[in-house]
């Protein structure tokens, strides 16, 4: 007879905490317009231990503007076995608050962590004592062995991409291998979470309800500011048929058509493309769904962009990053200034909106290169783009550079984000303290108000 019983589990995406916002736990107040995304990858891992019939829910703290007590207090009525709480390296201080005050509420509920700050720190966070378990790499698996684990009396050593302690001493099991077969993940758990939160327009599109899509994980390239390449080194991805079975369901069973692909690269393998926009023709997707991915200029082709704009692909999200070619060179995104040009504008005649991010604070970038960027993105025919400033994330070889070479100005996780008011994380020899602050207020500055720039210039010429 077995001794196993039923798990039950709370996924957690904590509430948002911004530095220097407010006195009172930097509490951002979400209003109703606020753009929320939904935690696809909690809704995954839901799905997979729903699938195993473990019971579980999903708390969108973030989204639904809930305080850490409210959500305290909810998961102290439920009173679950397994609590899982996703961690961005700028949240770790309001993850950690959630882990202490949940394990202060339920002592005999377990912890477990994941997400981009714990796989590259896992053996620094797993020393917290509210703390149980830290997964690293994919979630979905690890969650569900360690669920099976709790069940059948906590056996945790067979448990791949796990961290725990065992006394006083420290266990990194051995990695889990990533999920090859991307179609063994059931489709994620959209009915666990806040969906009415979820607005957004697509390329000018009225504004409706979205949701996030993933067709692949991974990426080739060796960007050396992005995390992607050790978190998920290697690419795959799912079926074509598998794919467009989930778009037919997000629109008939949630009624959505918006869908935003999450993909570090969407635009990789040719054939898989152009196989699946046809598909998206053959279902008729094409006129119920409004869709967008990122891409990088140098997968691209007239050819295919004509077939994305076919299957209504809407907008393509560019990381354009620079406009120096030596930092371009120097970070590893080895791409070059007449490509990005040559693609956006291709992407323009097909009818697909091209969008795009610039980074500013590469480490050895002056202010001429900084100012080349802000040129380059005030001259390229943009829809919309976006500046930040240059973040080293624990995980990226960028991280390592600056560690090794002194340029790392704090080790205060909460300052980790693209849009910190203060002087940027890395220390430049070129550009003096508070002026790398001053270029990125003016990029935004002058690239709103560009076309009004032009017009003037126009007038005076004419005068």
């Amino acid at each position: 007879m077995s001794s196993a019983r039923r798990v039950n589990c709370i996924l957690i995406d904590p509430p948002s905490l911004e530095v220097n916002i407010s006195k009172e736990e930097g509490i951002r107040e979400v209003k109703e317009e606020y753009a929320c995304s939904p935690p696809i990858g909690l809704a995954y891992i839901a799905a997979l231990l729903r699938e195993n019939r473990i019971e579980v829910k999903i708390v969108d703290a973030k989204s639904l503007n809930m305080s850490h007590k409210e959500v305290c207090d909810l998961v102290a009525k439920e009173s679950p076995d397994l609590v899982g709480i996703t961690v961005f390296t700028s949240q770790l201080r309001s993850a950690l608050q959630m882990c202490q005050q949940i394990k202060e509420a339920c002592p005999t509920t377990k912890i477990v962590v994941g997400g981009p700050h714990i796989h590259p720190l896992h053996d620094e966070v797993i020393k917290k004592d509210s703390i149980d378990f830290c997964v690293r790499g994919e979630g979905e698996f690890t969650m569900l062995e360690v669920a099976n684990a709790i069940s059948n009396g906590l056996d945790l050593k067979g448990v791949g991409g796990l961290t725990y302690q065992d006394g006083e001493r420290i266990v990194v099991n051995p990695a889990r291998p990533r999920i090859k077969d991307l179609d063994r993940l059931p489709f994620p758990a959209r009915d666990l979470l806040p969906n009415h939160r979820y607005i957004g327009e697509i390329g000018g599109a009225e504004r409706g309800r979205f949701t996030y899509a993933t067709a692949s994980r991974g990426c080739p390239f060796k960007c050396k500011f992005c995390s992607v390449p050790r978190f998920w080194p290697m690419h795959r991805r799912r079926s074509v048929a598998n794919v467009l079975d989930e778009l037919e369901q997000i629109c008939q069973e949630y009624g959505m058509k918006y869908v935003k692909f999450t993909d570090e690269m969407f635009v990789l393998n040719k054939r898989w493309t152009s196989e699946f926009c046809r598909g998206m023709v053959a279902r008729g997707l094409d006129r119920e769904i409004a869709w967008s991915c990122d891409s990088r200029v140098d997968t691209m082709s007239a050819e295919m962009l004509e077939e994305m704009s076919q299957a209504n692909c809407r907008v393509i999200f560019y990381g354009i990053e620079f406009g120096s070619q030596r930092i371009l060179d120097f970070s590893g995104k080895g791409t070059s200034l007449g490509r990005i040009r040559e693609t956006l504008a291709m992407t323009k005649r097909a009818g697909i909106s091209p969008t795009g991010n610039f980074m500013l604070g590469y480490p050895t970038e002056t202010v001429e290169t900084i100012e080349d960027t802000i040129a380059l993105a005030k001259g390229l025919d943009l829809d919309f783009c976006s500046f930040s400033i240059v973040t080293p994330f624990p995980g990226t070889d960028l991280y390592e550079y600056c560690v090794e070479n002194n340029l790392l100005r704090t080790d205060n996780w909460e300052e980790y984000n693209y849009f910190h008011p203060g002087k940027g994380i890395i220390r430049l020899s070129e550009v003096p303290d508070g002026e790398l602050i001053n270029l990125y207020q003016k990029a935004r500055f002058e690239y709103q108000f560009r076309h009004i720039s032009e017009d003037l210039e126009k007038e005076m010429a004419a005068w």
